[in-house]
């Protein structure tokens, strides 16, 4: 992939009303729409866009603003935002694994093609492990939409407060956030040395950040555009493996504790080693290729970046549910 060249002050600037208003609206909808009916592609997309909000606001946005009050307003909402994405959890996960199964089940060749038909003994345990997981959907929906009523109206509240607070700077435009982008993953080689299935995870979930800040620029700046498309695929790869390697746990969770080769466990434990050597292949090979950023190396100067939450959605949803980026 070619990047062309590094960031620089003349690039592109990013009209941070539009953009802002933009996230904003979209995310009122989708928390009403969840509430009314929580269907896969609504929860995975209120999930992942109160992520983008806070990342793109403790990265950018609050930098362009001297009001007091944004932090706190930011902070409040930050808290009851954690709050909702760990209500989403529960339907979000059951929604990836139920997806994962109907592909697997539907595969002519069974786990990987070339290989023989699942057998009977799997088949029918991935219809034990589907009922169980439905189960665990329908709990997690009911539980959402009790947390939207209760709590919508000061999440939406609180979403006015910072429009409020932030309006001052939103009429500013800020140059393209690829720099911040490729500051945050070039921090990334020496928090993370060397990959491997202990930290695979916690390295996605900071590609997740780089990927957001490239992403709120993509479209005035080619080169954030690409640095997205290049994290994307980082993030998918990854995620891929997460899924079989979580689904391999859940599966065994519900399934009775008895060993053979041909069962289901076992099946999704060779998946996700296969996902598992492509995701490190796939990251090594990224990790030569995307530019090093001329800026400080290591962890974003201003603060932390934006912690997510255990277990944040994993695998390359887009594609499984049919969701447009």
């Amino acid at each position: 992939m070619n990047f062309g060249s590094l960031p620089s002050d003349g690039h592109p600037d990013v009209p941070l009303q539009l953009e802002w208003k933009r996230q904003v609206d979209s995310w009122r909808d989708l928390l009403a729409q969840s509430a009314r009916k929580p269907s896969r592609k609504r929860i995975h997309a209120l999930r992942s866009l109160t992520l983008r909000l806070r990342v793109a606001l403790d990265y950018r946005l609050l930098e362009q603003v001297h009001d007091p009050t944004a932090a706190p307003a930011f902070k409040r909402w930050c808290k009851e935002g954690k709050k909702l994405r760990r209500a989403l959890q529960p339907v979000r996960d059951a929604d990836v694994y139920l997806a994962r199964l109907n592909g697997l089940r539907d595969r002519p060749g069974g786990a990987s093609d070339g290989e023989p038909k699942l057998s009977p003994r799997c088949l029918r345990e991935i219809d034990k492990v589907e009922s169980g997981l439905k189960r665990q959907r329908q709990e997690g929906a009911d539980e959402l939409v009790e947390l939207i009523d209760a709590r919508g109206r000061r999440l939406n509240r609180l979403v006015k407060e910072m429009e409020v607070a932030l309006a001052p700077g939103m009429t500013a435009r800020v140059h393209s956030t690829a720099q911040e982008a490729l500051m945050v993953f070039a921090g990334l080689a020496s928090e993370f040395p060397k990959l491997d299935s202990t930290n695979l995870h916690a390295y996605r979930k900071s590609v997740k950040q780089a990927l957001y800040l490239a992403e709120f620029s993509a479209t005035s700046d080619p080169l954030a555009g690409r640095l997205a498309a290049a994290f994307r695929k980082i993030h998918s790869a990854v995620g891929e493996w997460h899924d079989w390697q979580s689904l391999a746990e859940e599966a065994d969770r519900i399934l009775p504790k008895h060993a053979g080769r041909d069962g289901l466990v076992s099946v999704l434990g060779t998946l996700a080693e296969e996902a598992l050597q492509k995701a490190l292949d796939l990251c090594r090979r990224s990790g030569a290729q995307i530019p090093k950023s001329p800026g400080p190396v290591g962890p974003f100067p201003r603060r932390k970046p934006v912690a997510s939450d255990p277990g944040t959605y994993a695998g390359d949803e887009h594609r499984l549910f049919g969701i447009s980026s």
